[in-house]
């Protein structure tokens, strides 16, 4: 931004040298001597792009050098602004200066004061300045600095002796302070990160950036915990193509031998290898068409968790996440087909623990899967549609079963309006099939094992829908409704697929090392032989004969705003003579409030599958938000055996006087009866520089060497940050860590 500035101080010498534009001079009194011209008298000089004007102006045609005194004023387009008492522009050898100068570039909000300045055909260079995005009188902050200059090719930009204020008040001083003003990327030091950490002591990570060529760049990040480790990481970025993109991301982390013992982490050295890759043409490049193609490459391989938390100071959010999916699209699709390839690749970090024997060998992959899909077209009637989806699965894993399978879906749908079109009808036909290889899949049955070389899976329903929409005006009221029901009807099936299959790896595991259990392993229900089969039948929703009923309807004022929405879907199984799980919504917007609740309710275990709440207040001064959650998910008909959560998240803000903020954010565990993480902050923010103060608790799993993962930390942290406009900010953090185990 200060750049613009600095090229500012050209703004006389672009005028007269200016070969394209037509420049005016006007004022009330013009004389010519010799080789001097005099103007004087309101002295107007404008062209295309520039406006300056002057009390008084010499230009001497020999020197070919041109004076501007008093009141000199100049405005470029319509954001750059100057003035200055003196401006001398020589025009054989290129260079300017001027004395009391003051800018402004209104595009940037940045403004400057100069006691001198000059340029020439390599520097803009001046004297005795203050530079500041604030208001012109009383800036909140400035920078002075004795000397600062500006390199025409490079956009370097050098300052000397700057000094920071905060209002009147110097609060740092440099010998120098040096960056770049244009976007040009450069080989260099970027900005290091540093802080300290009761558990990991002093952090220093001192970023180095190469850039070589336009096409990539790279990224070295060697760090130090002086209590912990230390560790490096790298960021390669590319561009191969107009087209395409990526990037490839590697890092290791090293412990200290006590820092691992004290913290019981099961890991000596964190590492870690990604790649991420997105491609817009492929086949493009062979063949012309209309067509649309896209390739997404997100890999990830890593030994644990650790390697993402230690990329930075503070880890990230996600890392209760221990499932690391590593993944591949490829699609490609027109109007009429669709095409695509995917492939999954999981790390199961819960399980790279040393108690663990088969690590994340019995983790099932999905490497590859292929889709054709043909999009829906009528056949015959134009009401009379139809569509095709076919998939392959490749599902492999060194321990464990194996399977390849085949699905095929055909519906067939007809449609058509009743009642003057009051009434929507649709009657479909839907055929659904799947076929099944399997490799190391055996039954234990009567002390003997057999093996399943194959299964198969047929179901076939009928569906027959009515839905009508619906709408009506009450004075300054406007209601609409929407009202549908389906009758599914079961048609054939057929299915040899069971829903637990054998860990036979397992078994052979035991029995080498004696450890055989035989009532564990006569026990389907049992974990330590058994697993849910990783390919299912559909949903009683698609096989059972069941009628479902959905209603939705909004209210809306006299403005068109909406006030009210309000949904419900009940499904009841015909065959088995029972309700289905009960989707119900309700929201309320009350202009600058608004309430809502969603909840399912399972009608067969008479529970709450999910419950959301919320409540949200925003104006000018203040916003609130609070949300309650509650979710419990069922695996199997084994009441034992399910997932469970119950959490709650407040957050506030309110606005203070004098540009100040405070805000507050609040999440509580309820079922482990334990406050998660909280946090306080003061944020002072104007246009021109902001600044926050902020302290915060979360309570973290970390990795161990304990298989129940009980371990957690506490990490308790100040942050500071302060941003001044448009240089750029700086932030401190402290934080310290203490052990944390759930349930104290």
């Amino acid at each position: 931004m200060l750049s613009k500035i600095f090229i500012f101080l050209a703004v006389f010498a672009t005028l007269l040298l200016a070969k394209v534009q037509n420049v005016e001079l006007m004022a009330d009194d013009v004389t010519k001597n010799g080789d001097i011209i005099e103007a004087s008298g309101n002295v107007i000089l404008y062209s295309q792009d520039y406006f300056i004007t002057a009390d008084k102006a010499i230009y001497d045609e020999k020197k070919q050098i041109a004076e501007f005194f008093g009141n000199v004023n100049s405005m470029r387009n319509l954001n750059e602004t100057s003035r200055a008492n003196y401006v001398k522009i020589d025009l054989k050898n290129n260079t300017q200066e001027a004395n009391a100068n003051f800018m402004m570039d209104k595009d940037a909000e940045l403004w400057m004061q100069n006691d001198k300045s000059c340029a020439d055909k390599d520097y803009y260079r001046t004297k005795g300045s203050i530079v500041s995005s604030c208001n012109v009188v009383d800036p909140d902050w400035h920078i002075n600095f004795t000397s600062g200059k500006l390199n025409k090719e490079s956009k370097f930009l050098h300052l000397f002796n700057p000094v920071f204020y905060v209002g009147d008040v110097p609060i740092l001083y440099l010998p120098y302070f040096g960056f770049p003003t244009d976007t040009t990327r450069r080989t260099g030091l970027l900005i290091p990160e540093m802080g300290y950490m009761s558990d990991e002591g002093f952090y220093y990570k001192q970023p180095v950036y190469f850039a070589p060529y336009d096409s990539w760049d790279f990224e070295l990040d060697p760090q130090i915990r002086s209590r912990r480790g230390v560790g490096i990481y790298g960021i390669f970025r590319f561009a191969d193509s107009p087209y395409s993109n990526g990037e490839i991301r590697s890092g290791i982390f090293e412990n200290k031998e006590r820092h691992q013992k004290r913290l019981e982490l099961k890991d000596k050295k964190h590492y870690g290898f990604e790649v991420e890759y997105d491609r817009s043409k492929l086949i493009g490049y062979l063949k012309q068409g209309d067509f649309k193609e896209n390739l997404w490459i997100n890999f990830t391989q890593l030994n644990d968790l650790e390697y993402f938390d230690l990329s930075q100071k503070n880890g990230y959010d996600d890392s209760e996440n221990s499932l690391v999916t590593s993944r591949l699209n490829y699609y490609l699709t027109n109007d009429d087909h669709y095409f695509g390839t995917y492939a999954r690749y999981y790390i199961d970090t819960s399980k790279l623990n040393r108690g663990n024997v088969f690590q994340n060998d019995d983790t099932v992959q999905e490497i590859p899967t292929f889709q054709y899909h043909k999009f829906a077209d009528n056949i015959i009637l134009p009401n009379l549609i139809y569509s095709v989806d076919t998939k392959f699965h490749n599902y492999i894993r060194k321990e464990g079963v194996n399977a390849n399978q085949y699905e095929l879906n055909v519906p067939i749908s007809f449609s058509k309006q009743l009642l003057g079109d009051y009434l929507n009808f649709s009657f479909t036909e839907d055929l659904y099939a799947t076929h099944i290889d399997w490799s190391d899949n055996y039954r234990y049955f009567g002390g003997e094992f057999f093996e399943d070389k194959s299964s198969d899976y047929v179901n076939n329903y009928h569906l027959f829908s009515l839905s009508t929409d619906l709408a009506k005006a009450y004075g300054s009221l406007y209601h609409t409704m929407n009202f549908g029901t389906d009758l599914l009807i079961a048609g054939y099936k057929s299915s040899d697929l069971n829903d637990r299959i054998l860990k036979d790896y397992r078994y052979k595991y035991d029995k080498k090392n004696g450890n055989l259990n035989i009532a564990r392993l006569e026990n389907l229900q049992d974990n330590l032989y058994y697993e849910d089969n990783f390919i299912n039948e559909l949903s009683d929703e698609y096989t059972n004969s069941n009628l479902a009923g959905k209603f939705t309807q909004y209210f809306y004022d006299g403005n068109g705003k909406k006030f009210l929405r309000h949904a419900v879907k009940q499904r009841y199984n015909l065959e088995d003579d029972e309700f289905g799980p009960l989707d119900h919504r309700v929201d309320l917007y009350l202009g600058n409030f608004n309430i809502g609740n969603r909840f399912t309710y399972s009608q067969k275990f008479h529970s709450f599958d999910k419950v959301q709440t919320y409540a949200n207040y925003n104006n000018s001064a203040f916003s609130a938000y609070m949300s309650h959650t509650y979710e419990y998910e069922k695996l199997n008909d084994d009441a034992s055996r399910y997932n469970k959560d119950n959490y709650l998240i407040f957050n506030a803000a309110l606005k203070l006087p004098k540009y100040y903020e405070i805000f507050g954010v609040y999440e509580y565990d309820l079922l482990r009866d334990y406050s998660k993480m909280w946090r306080l902050g003061l944020t002072h923010n104007r246009k021109c520089w902001n600044y926050s103060i902020v302290y915060q608790e979360d309570i973290e799993p970390k990795t161990s060497s304990l298989r129940n993962y009980e371990k957690a930390s506490k990490e308790r942290a100040v942050y500071f940050f302060v941003n001044f406009y448009p240089f750029g900010g700086v932030g401190y953090d402290y934080s310290k860590d203490t052990d944390y185990t759930e349930g104290k």
